[in-house]
Order: C-alpha cells, then structure tokens, then sequence
C-alpha cells in the first residue's frame, strides 16, 4: 500500500491524519520540531502547566462536539466555562458579555448602546445568517457539491463597510462589535464580511477554555493515532519530492531522516512558503505564484505566563483591553508603540495548584525586531532583546492592573515570549494566525498544481481551533 503523508501536526495536521486514517489510509505524520501538536503543546514553569496558543475556542455544543464526536475524542476533550469581559480604556466601558448565545449578547449590548439596538440586533442576525449558510458548520451531514462556492451580500463587502453601510458608526461600537477580529488577525477595514463571521460566531455565541488545555488534545489524539497505527516521525522534514515525468503527480518523498516513501498523497498543514520551494516550478501557474506572494501574514503575541495566589479566587476568564481602541490600527503592522491589545486569560486547570494567568499583546513579528533591535535569527541572548522583553512584561503589567488592581502582589511572573518565540510553533513568520484574508483574495486551499498534493492550515479555512479542523474536514470529503 503507498503512503499518505501529512506534513506538519498542528491542529491541521492533527486532524487530517486521522481522518485518513479511519478511512483505512497507512498515514505518515511528519513533524519538523521534536514533539507534535504545534500551538496545542503545553509546556512547565515552577511546576505549572500553560498553553502555548490553545487558551480558548468556541464551538461546544454544535460543529467542535461534532468533531470530537467523529473523531472519537469526546470523552477527553471537554469544556470549560468561561467569562468574557471587553474593556475599552478610551471610553471608560468595562462590558460582561454573556455566553449563552447571540440573541443574550445582542440584548446586553442594545442595553449598553439603546440608540443603536435595532442596528445591533440586525448585525448578531447577519451573522447568525452566514454560519447558518456555510454547509462545512454542519460536518455530519454536508457533501462535496455543498462546497460549490456561492456569492452573497456579505461576500461582497468589509466588515468596517458594512459597519458604516447599516449605521454603527460609534466608535465604541466599531471596536466591540468585530472584537473578535482578534481572534482571526485580519483588520476590519480588510476582512471580508463573512469571512470574520464565520470566525466570530461561534466565539459571541459561547466562549470555553477547555479542561487541561492542549494536553486533552494530544492526549485523545495520541490514543487514537495508536488504534490506527499512524507512523509518526518527528525532528524530519521533507528532503525532496519525486514526481511523474509527464503527469502533475508526486510519485516518493524522501525524508531528512534518509527514509524514502511511495506516495499516494501529500497533505501540507504548513505555512505555503515552506512547501512551495518542493514543488516544480513547471507545474506552478502564474497565477497561483502570484497569490502565494501577495500572501500578508497575520499578528503575533508578546506574552507573559504567571500563576495567582489562591486568595485571589480567580474564575476561568477572558479579557479584551484595548487602550487606544483602533482594531484596523492594532492588526496593521507599525503601530506598536501607539496601538495595541491586551488578552488576558486566566486558568483554574485542576491540573495545577493555582489559577494561572496568560495575557498577551498583539505585537507584529517585525515590530518586534524594530524595537528589540535584533532579528528574529540572533535574538537569543542579546541584551537588547532582554531589555526588549522586560520593557513589554512591565508594558503588559500596566495593562493588568488596570483592569484587576487587585492582583497587585499576587500575580508572579515565571516567564515572557515573544513573535521570535512564536516562530518555532508557526514558522517562518511566527504569525499566530497565519495569512490575512483580504476581500477579492482567494486561498491557497485544497488540491494543489500537483494533482495528488493539497494544502491545510491557517490558510485554508479560517484561523483557530474551528478553522484549522474543519478544512482538514473539507478537504477530507473532497
């Protein structure tokens, strides 16, 4: 039997592989770094367990329990309740938004801004309407011709278009509303309308952490890539790649391990400039050369890990700050210094011995060396890069105490990273969503040139936990 090979074991790739390997495929999970799961991977500080991108997601209680449902991972991946609150430092606004669906957050907002409540009401129906249209939501029941791509209204124009297009021209309100851009990296003024729908929607219906974090993951997934017997390589890329020599078909793959595989198909679950250089040029299109170069990578994080002493009582959270409240300025490279968010996350895994605290800014990669002074390949070390670091801690702190003045004394910091970090879970870039989605662009999604080589990630669908698996799930019944 030939081999199918999935390259790269984030989410993606995660989700991919066993897909094809309860279809009966003999899969092959490559990993670059020496262990799988990208940003599920959890790692220890003085004993504590922190996420390194999974801190939460949405989509319990429809398509993610789905998911986990088909891919039997249901009995160890589960949520955990969370609240959600978004303070705008600008305005003096410091909202609780509900978690028990859309309708419960059009109200809370419509009693906040009672001028604009129809407005709002229209906006939360808008985008109940695209997930309600997006065939891959219901991943039980839809089919390969679901797929057949279908232009509507909100195709057609930007969130910050149709924000002004239906009257919701407050300020405040152009922040709240697609705060969740957040979450996808893409600037309203760029985002397609739908596209942060279908982002957004599963996360202002009900926001979860879930029970110990990435670890629950790996752990489901570990378990059942042993019942399939997926082969597992990690610390190996691919050396080479051997194709047909008239037809756009990859025929072996050779590892940097010195194994050579015949292949039945390649899924890529990494970022296109990573794979590209694989292929042969005589099968890459002018026009697909030229999509992956215009390709504009999303944000990162500056992030800082710490714990809680137990007198604070901390519940599960989710905090947005924004001091200078300009999403299309925060997700736009050059603004470090003028504008940015603070997320911050805290975390009562029973797996720890105290809450834990995670709050990150959103910081661009090359910002990041602009203000460090060093580039992301000789940054170890440095001691500007050390001053960087603790320049952005005490930054980030700032933020913290703004909004829980009360933690002052009692939020020990045991760790920072920053987009250099982030490079080795997402390379090249470090990006923590991958590529921007821009209106008019396509993506680089599916099948490639080369007919038996396609193309997951980030880039595919849509960003995140949702994103990632449900275009291995697209692609899969494709």
């Amino acid at each position: 039997m030939k081999n199918t090979l999935v390259i790269g074991s984030g989410i993606s790739g995660l989700t991919m592989a066993l897909l094809l390997a309860q279809r009966g495929r003999k899969v092959i999970l490559v990993e670059k770094l020496p262990f799988i799961g990208g940003y599920l991977n959890r790692f220890s500080r003085n004993g504590l367990r922190f996420d390194t991108g999974l801190h939460f997601t949405g989509g319990f209680g429809n398509v993610l329990s789905d998911m986990l449902e088909i891919l039997n991972l249901q009995d160890v991946v589960k949520p955990a309740p969370i609240r959600t609150n978004v303070v705008l430092s600008d305005y003096g606004y410091n909202i609780s938004l509900p978690s028990n669906g859309l309708s419960a957050l059009a109200e809370v907002l419509s009693a906040c801004f009672p001028k604009y409540a129809g407005r709002i009401r229209k906006y939360y129906e808008a985008e109940q309407d695209v997930a309600r249209h997006t065939p891959t939501f219901d991943v039980k029941n839809y089919k390969q011709v679901d797929f057949v791509a279908q232009m509507t209204e909100y195709d057609a124009l930007t969130v910050q278009e149709y924000l002004c297009q239906n009257g919701l021209d407050a300020p405040e309100l152009q922040v709240i509303l697609p705060i969740m851009s957040l979450c996808h990296g893409t600037p309203p003024v760029e985002a397609p309308f739908s596209y942060h729908c279908r982002c957004s929607c599963g996360l202002d219906a009900q926001v979860s952490a879930i029970q110990h974090g990435g670890d629950a993951f790996l752990k489901g997934f570990r378990r059942e890539f042993a019942r399939y017997d997926v082969q597992i390589l990690t610390a190996t890329t691919i050396e080479r790649l051997q194709f047909h020599e008239t037809l756009p078909l990859c025929t072996y793959a050779t590892l940097s391990n010195g194994q050579t595989f015949e292949v039945d198909e390649i899924y890529f679950a990494i970022h296109p400039s990573s794979y590209l250089p694989l292929l042969p040029e005589r099968f890459l299109t002018p026009q697909f050369k030229r999509r992956t170069r215009n390709l504009k990578p999303t944000c990162s994080f500056f992030t800082i890990y710490g714990w809680l002493d137990d007198e604070i009582q901390a519940q599960n959270g989710l905090t947005f700050y924004l001091q200078n409240c300009d999403l299309n300025c925060i997700l736009t490279p050059g603004h470090l210094m003028t504008h940015s968010s603070t997320g911050m996350v805290t975390s009562n895994d029973q797996m720890n011995g105290h809450a834990t605290f995670t709050a990150f800014r959103t910081m661009f990669p090359e910002d990041a060396e602009s203000a460090c002074g060093c580039n992301r390949d000789d940054y170890r070390g440095n001691v500007r890069y050390l001053e960087f670091k603790k320049q952005f801690t005490e930054q980030i702190l700032h933020d913290v105490y703004q909004v829980y003045p009360h933690y002052k004394g009692h939020l020990h910091v045991v760790d920072a990273a920053s987009p250099m970090t982030c490079r080795r879970f997402s390379p090249p870039i470090g990006s923590a969503y991958g590529t921007r989605q821009l209106l008019g662009s396509s993506r680089t999604a599916g099948r490639l040139s080369v007919e038996n080589c396609h193309a997951l990630g980030h880039h595919v669908q849509f960003p995140g936990i949702l994103g990632c698996m449900l275009g291995a799930f697209q692609e899969a019944i494709s």
